[in-house]
């Protein structure tokens, strides 16, 4: 499956008491449920429309507790500000550090959500595109399943703010070695990383080139 293809459908039901009929209009367009990919996200400029999608991608199920995506909603316009850099393909550590600061401050949000945020508003941070970072990943990292990242070991959901930095340069040198686009070595760990173990590179053609 193509990067952009990867897809979750989510039902209307699960987010009829969390959003506004409008809102629920818009997303569904009176259907029961909608299936959502990564192209459709990056193919969003109205950034109310954009963040819904990222949470309905994300979280076709809802978000774990029972409020977390309603605070998230409730701050839109917040999000929209901070992540929505006129020019977000020339940003540094710095940037990215204080955009940390301010997201993390908007109840709800946390790793994997945020990173999600920058990754599909394409920020680029000292030259390192932003990729997302979540739960199973981490767990991908913390296993040691893969040589490769070793220097990832200690990731947590504690810390993984603070280590998101060495996760992009990490991700980045290794998807360099392989010959693979970062996004496609992220897609690859999320949906098999757990399953395998050893080297990242398999003998013959590399199995997550259209990953």
């Amino acid at each position: 499956m193509p990067v952009m293809e990867q897809s979750f459908t989510t039902k209307l039901s699960t987010w009829e008491k969390k959003l506004e009929q409008r809102e629920l209009d818009s997303l569904f367009g009176g259907r029961e449920e909608r299936t959502i990919s990564r192209s459709d996200i990056l193919s969003k400029n109205f950034l109310p429309e954009f963040i819904h999608l990222v949470i309905l991608w994300g979280y076709p199920r809802g978000m774990r507790g029972q409020s977390n995506d309603q605070k998230i909603f409730s701050n839109i316009d917040a999000i929209g500000q901070i992540i929505n850099y006129p020019d977000r393909k020339n940003l540094n550590e710095q940037d990215l550090q204080d955009n940390f600061t301010r997201l993390s401050q908007i109840s709800g949000l946390g790793i994997s959500t945020i990173s999600k945020l920058l990754y599909f508003r394409t920020h680029v941070y000292d030259g390192y595109h932003a990729l997302i970072l979540d739960e199973r990943l981490i767990r991908v990292f913390r296993n040691q399943i893969f040589q490769e990242f070793a220097e990832l070991k200690h990731i947590s959901r504690a810390n993984a703010l603070s280590n998101y930095m060495l996760y992009l340069r990490t991700m980045h040198i290794v998807a360099s070695q392989l010959r693979v686009p970062t996004e496609n070595l992220e897609m690859f760990l999320f949906t098999f990383g757990n399953n395998l173990g050893g080297e990242v590179s398999p003998p013959g053609p590399h199995i997550y080139d259209n990953w």
